[in-house]
């Protein structure tokens, strides 16, 4: 399968390229770049062509699947052009800035018989299926409380800037809304999201916390920004077991991780192998392409960008000197 990624952001340098160079079933990746980018800069063992100018990358490339790594602002726009030329299409998180957006490429996607999905890729990590299947044998979790926090960002960073899509509930917000999916599976029945802190020059919020109720008694704590020390952690607690994992959002492709398990009051600690989710989430999107079965895909970025939806109809501004 051909790919060519639209914008040579530092995840396609860090992480998704070369987990895209170690599929056997990736012929060529062809990159446009609006970024000087030179052969020379590229690993070894990489085939393609380079482009500096999406359009015509999008149009001549002989590829099967585009990669939209833009910011956030622009996906709408190429995800668009990509699918109107024929082309699968993955698009890195947040997908879409609206659930109208998301509806509306989803649309055209199927009216031409095409994947559409969203690379939010910590899910594919082995330790969330581990955790999901010790938590399915021991009744499932009716409270979740995620934490995903970083340091502040540099100004010039696209993330501190509103009108190029950044804002931490459009960039982090679909970590949240996976969240609740993988483990709750529906939408909240109560929810209320905060915007607790803003850039002082920008006014792009910073950081976000959420408090959602479901059915069933189930809720839902989560803080999400870059305004703070480094966290990174997610715990899943249910009548019969707890279940914490560290790293989870973004667990390097060669970190052993492990869950820390209370079960009936015995504490213990089970390891998990090293995995590369981005090597996980591109050899099933391939995968679902090669056997014209994509739907779980489009299901599960509709629901996301309908979580995100209700969130940005919630949020508040709450901002402290």
């Amino acid at each position: 399968m051909r790919f060519l990624i639209i914008g040579f952001s530092s995840i396609v340098a860090r992480r998704a390229l070369p987990a895209l160079l170690q599929l056997p079933n990736v012929e060529s990746i062809d990159i446009a770049s609006r970024r000087p980018l030179v052969r020379t800069s590229l690993p070894e063992h990489w085939h393609g062509r380079i482009y500096d100018d999406y359009s015509v990358a999008i149009l001549d490339s002989q590829a099967d699947v585009v990669y939209v790594s833009l910011v956030n602002g622009l996906h709408e726009e190429w995800a668009g052009a990509a699918l109107l030329s024929g082309k699968h299409v993955v698009v890195d998180k947040p997908a879409f800035l609206s659930l109208a957006a998301a509806d509306q490429l989803l649309e055209l996607a199927a009216k031409n018989d095409l994947s559409l999905s969203e690379a939010v890729v910590f899910p594919h990590h082995p330790q969330l299926a581990a955790s999901q299947k010790l938590l399915l044998e021991q009744g499932g979790a009716t409270r979740i409380t995620a934490t995903f926090t970083i340091p502040p960002l540099p100004i010039d960073n696209f993330r501190n800037h509103p009108e190029l899509g950044g804002g931490s509930l459009s960039d982090m917000g679909p970590y949240a809304a996976t969240v609740s999916r993988m483990f709750f599976g529906d939408l909240p029945e109560k929810l209320s999201c905060n915007l607790v802190s803003s850039h002082p020059e920008t006014d792009a919020d910073t950081a976000f916390s959420v408090l959602a109720s479901y059915s069933g008694g189930r809720s839902y704590i989560g803080h999400f920004g870059f305004d703070t020390e480094y966290q990174n952690w997610l715990t899943l607690i249910g009548p019969k077991v707890a279940v914490t994992l560290d790293r989870v959002f973004s667990a390097p492709p060669d970190l052993q991780t492990h869950l820390d398990v209370s079960l009936n009051s015995q504490r213990s600690r089970i390891a998990v192998e090293a995995g590369d989710s981005f090597k996980n989430f591109f050899s099933r999107v391939i995968g679902a392409i090669e056997d014209h079965c994509w739907s779980e895909f489009a299901k599960n970025l509709r629901h996301d960008a309908q979580m995100l939806d209700i969130m940005r109809a919630s949020a508040k501004r709450e901002v402290r000197a």
